[in-house]
């Protein structure tokens, strides 16, 4: 039985990689310019560490994912469904490459609170980019991401259901960073969302769901997240150019590295736990360049209570980046979008401190009894 509770938690989320690999290589990703062995944690290994982090209540919301596509693991029904029990709701973000029914039930059946599918590529030229051998078709990829909102609707699951698009960076929208105009193509993004809220009224119908109150939601593009009906929702995110640099092999190093900078990782609000078992500070660690602890050797509260963990805590809260990476990562390829960059991000750092954006503790829209007609 789940024992989710509203103590307020040391974290707001913790990135525990279950694996490295991944079966797509999306230009946006650096999945392949990493220098780690490609490992995926041992079962037993990622319990051991999901009860240092339920017995110490340090956090409400669990992912299961830094790099690599968390399907992979074959115990990840399972794991979700420890974390549950332990009262920690896990986020799962997975490309979608790997859905089908089968996969769908066992995570609903485990009590998954919320499942994110990176769609992010809403055309044929930005998906053929993404595929690693095989032959998914764009066309199959969507079938696959309304078979999970019908097998959502159909077994009246909790879970809530989140399809993930693009949308520019704030330098790409000033005119001084690459706009990625594949990923971010207005016309497609919107073609696709019409066809997700058509299929997901569709189904609801079908299933003997009211939809009139949904049937108005105006379907747009906005920097961040709306429902299309309870426990469906549609996001926009702003493209990490940073990455994006990276998996092209364009050397950071040679950019415009920053000076002062705002992120709510760094152990304030999130750190990421690496496949391997090492500990680093955020979910843009891809080749574990900020670690600072090995939980194959020490306890997560000795790596948390560290010198290091404090120094590079207190240093963003001053806004100033902590390490090389950091520096790099917040920074840009030009003088302007770094400007802008190291800007915005302690804009958007200062409004978290006032008014955070999300709170990961209250699931919002979930299908419930008044839904039905």
């Amino acid at each position: 039985m789940q024992t989710h509770t509203t103590e307020k938690r040391r974290f707001k989320i913790i990135y525990l990689e279950l694996t490295n690999a991944c079966n797509f290589t999306c230009d946006y990703c650096p999945i392949d310019q990493q220098t780690r062995k490609k490992v995926t944690m041992p079962t037993d290994f990622a319990r051991r560490i999901i009860d240092q982090i339920a017995e110490h209540k340090l956090t409400h919301f669990l992912t299961f994912h830094l790099m690599g596509e968390p399907f992979l693991h074959k115990d990840l029904s399972m794991l979700t469904g420890y974390a549950e029990e332990r009262g920690i709701r896990v986020r799962l973000l997975t490309n979608g490459s790997l859905l089908e029914t089968t996969r769908n039930q066992a995570l609903f059946e485990n009590h998954l609170s919320r499942l994110e599918v990176g769609f992010r590529t809403p055309n044929d030229t930005s998906f053929s980019m993404r595929l690693r051998g095989g032959h998914l078709t764009l066309a199959e990829y969507i079938r696959r991401t309304k078979e999970l909102i019908e097998d959502k609707i159909r077994l009246r699951a909790t879970t809530e259901i989140c399809i993930k698009l693009f949308i520019r960076s704030y330098a790409a929208e000033l005119h001084i960073a690459d706009a990625y105009e594949h990923l971010t193509s207005a016309e497609d993004n919107l073609n696709l969302a019409r066809q997700l809220q058509e299929h997901t009224l569709a189904m609801a119908r079908k299933y003997g769901f009211a939809t009139k109150d949904w049937e108005s939601v105006p379907v747009r593009i906005t920097d961040g997240e709306y429902f299309i009906f309870p426990g469906i929702s549609l996001a926009f995110n702003r493209i990490q150019d940073f990455w994006v640099r990276e998996q092209r092999g364009e050397d950071s190093s040679c950019g415009y590295k920053a000076v002062v900078g705002g992120c709510s990782a760094g152990f304030r609000d999130d750190f990421g736990i690496l496949a391997s078992g090492e500990v680093t500070t955020c979910c843009v660690d891809y080749d574990g360049k900020n670690v600072i602890g090995d939980l194959r050797k020490q306890s997560l509260m000795e790596v948390l209570e560290s010198a290091e963990a404090k120094r590079i805590k207190q240093s963003f809260q001053r806004f100033r980046p902590p390490t090389q990476f950091c520096r790099e990562c917040l920074g840009g390829p030009t003088l302007g979008s770094s400007i802008v960059k190291q800007l915005t991000t302690i804009a958007i750092d200062v409004r978290d401190r006032i008014a955070p954006r999300k709170n990961y503790t209250v699931l919002q829209g979930h299908l419930g009894s008044n839904d039905y007609q």
